[in-house]
């Protein structure tokens, strides 16, 4: 082999590595550009993102029915309960007969029937009890009251992540039943124990049936809608 072929080859070798270089250097800085660009868009998608996009923070939190919000049947003496008139969640008129009752007098062991008549209209809730005998004092029975406006009081069992505010739009789920209804009034603050009371004003007054005394309640708070910027302030 002649000396100017191995200088030929030698220097194919040579343009051959050169323009692999050439290639390289040119490919690296394409790369960049892609990832700034990429990253760009990933910025903006996360802009728009924490700006523009919002989101429900709904939350449930059980609560307990004020006893405000009933009259209580209540007598001076032991009665015994002979016959219920009215049945419990049932809408009851002033001076509508609710119970037949007997008074038992101590000396003579002789009983007297009477009536017992609601004092005012609302719902009736009897008191639940294996006994028909009601002792002095004992509340033999409860009405619900409710206003021209359908406000009721409820004491909140659990403190809020954010303090509630008036006009936030909330649901009753009483026995799987949502009752509509927006926050009307916030009373104090929480009070570890014992709770925070609230007045609920209900969109309609179709279920009150299911707002007896010991009803099982919780309170489904619907947060309007954030963007993530604002939840994230």
């Amino acid at each position: 082999m002649s000396v100017i072929s191995m200088f030929r080859k030698e220097a194919l070798r040579h343009q051959y590595k050169t323009q692999e270089f050439g290639h390289s250097v040119i490919k690296q800085p394409n790369i960049i550009s892609y990832f700034i660009v990429g990253l760009c868009v990933v910025m903006l998608v996360i802009f728009i993102a924490i700006h523009y996009v919002t989101l429900a923070t709904n939350n449930i939190y059980s609560l307990k029915i004020s006893i405000e919000n009933y009259y209580p049947l209540v007598k001076a003496e032991s009665v015994v309960i002979t016959d219920q008139l009215a049945t419990a969640g049932t809408r009851v008129n002033k001076g509508q007969p609710i119970a037949n009752l007997s008074m038992i007098d101590d000396l003579s062991q002789s009983k007297s029937s009477y009536y017992l008549k609601a004092p005012v209209a609302g719902i009736y809730f009897q008191t639940l009890s294996d006994s028909m005998l009601v002792a002095a004092y004992q509340p033999i029975g409860y009405l619900l009251r409710n206003t021209s406006k359908n406000d009721f009081l409820f004491w909140l069992q659990e403190k809020p992540r954010k303090p509630i505010r008036v006009g936030e739009s909330v649901s009753l789920i009483i026995d799987q039943k949502p009752i509509e209804g927006r926050v009307s009034m916030v009373v104090g603050t929480f009070i570890k124990g014992k709770g925070q009371k609230i007045s609920i004003r209900l969109n309609n007054i179709n279920h009150l049936s299911l707002l007896s005394p010991t009803a099982d309640l919780q309170m489904l708070l619907k947060r309007q809608p954030k963007t993530i910027r604002q939840l994230l302030g």
